[in-house]
């Protein structure tokens, strides 16, 4: 059974990338259509998939974006999951969840087991306690699954509860130092736990931090883009060698057309990712060799 942190490795040094495509299609706002016209919710996200694959090495749907359209929804949920893993790429269900244990397995089952709505890793909540994420944990085991634990999350109020001192320490550090814990029974030969974390590239100090205090970790950086976050941001939360991180964009990719007049949906977000591809690289081209200066 493949190491999920190996698996994900393997095909960022082969693409010679970290990006993640956050296939969320946004609902309808006031004249502005989250799906555009001549485009079904699944043909939409689809051919996003398609024309960003040789750019990216994940998937990252949004549940919520598809679970608000009903059964259509999670049937393009299912396309979506099933366009990524005909391409190659890793899937991950960005859902959240995390509840008392007997429904934490029922969660664990739906996105890391065998079922419709299968995938390679899932994003989990610890703000319940460990026991909600046990069974996850169990999948990674069992099965060779992923989990991303939320630790420091990229939006703006996310300081109002993690950072508050519990009792000398912000408390998304003491959930950083309990995701240390967990992982260290899947270490793969690349060095990192199939047990990661999140970490928004809008609080770069803090990925640092969160860096030092889970040096094994896969880290997975949303904020990329629409929220502000830069690829310098991003790398923050980068081993030293560069590796250990993946980089989500959602909005700023499916809707790059929006940016340029007359520009095609697809093709305008293909563009977006291998640019944001090749922006990535530099940054970590530019963070290593900041590190290699500190240590001569």
């Amino acid at each position: 059974m493949t190491n999920f942190a190996d698996r994900l490795a393997d095909a960022s040094r082969v693409k010679d990338s970290v990006v993640v495509l956050g296939i969320d299609p946004q609902l309808d706002a006031a004249g502005v259509p989250g799906i555009p016209p001549g485009y079904t919710l699944a043909r939409f996200c689809c051919e996003i998939v398609e024309a960003c694959a040789h750019s990216a090495i994940a998937v990252k749907p949004q549940l919520a974006f598809y679970e608000a359209r009903g059964l259509d929804g999670m049937r393009a949920f299912c396309e979506v999951v099933k366009t990524a893993r005909r391409l190659g790429l890793i899937t991950i269900a960005d859902a959240k969840r995390g509840d008392i244990g007997t429904t934490s397995a029922a969660y664990a089952e739906a996105f890391l087991g065998e079922g419709d709505f299968s995938c390679d890793a899932v994003t989990v909540n610890p703000y319940q306690g460990s026991d909600a994420l046990m069974p996850f944990i169990a999948k990674v085991k069992s099965g060779g699954r992923g989990v991303f634990v939320l630790v420091k999350t990229s939006n703006p109020s996310s300081g109002e509860f993690q950072d508050r001192n519990a009792p000398n320490r912000p408390i998304w550090e003491s959930v950083a130092e309990r995701v240390n814990g967990w992982g260290g029974d899947f270490i793969g030969a690349s060095g990192l736990s199939s047990v990661g974390s999140v970490v928004g590239a809008t609080y770069p100090v803090e990925a640092r931090r969160a860096r030092e205090l889970m040096p094994a970790a896969t880290i997975l950086v949303p904020g990329y883009g629409a929220q502000g976050g830069t690829a310098a941001d991003a790398v923050a939360s980068a081993r030293a060698d560069g590796t250990g991180f993946i980089v989500n964009a959602s909005r700023s990719l499916m809707y790059a057309y929006r940016k340029r007049e007359g520009a095609r949906p697809v093709e305008a977000a293909a563009e977006y990712a291998e640019a944001m591809r090749l922006d990535l690289k530099a940054a970590i081209a530019a963070q290593r060799g900041q590190n290699l200066a500190r240590t001569a």
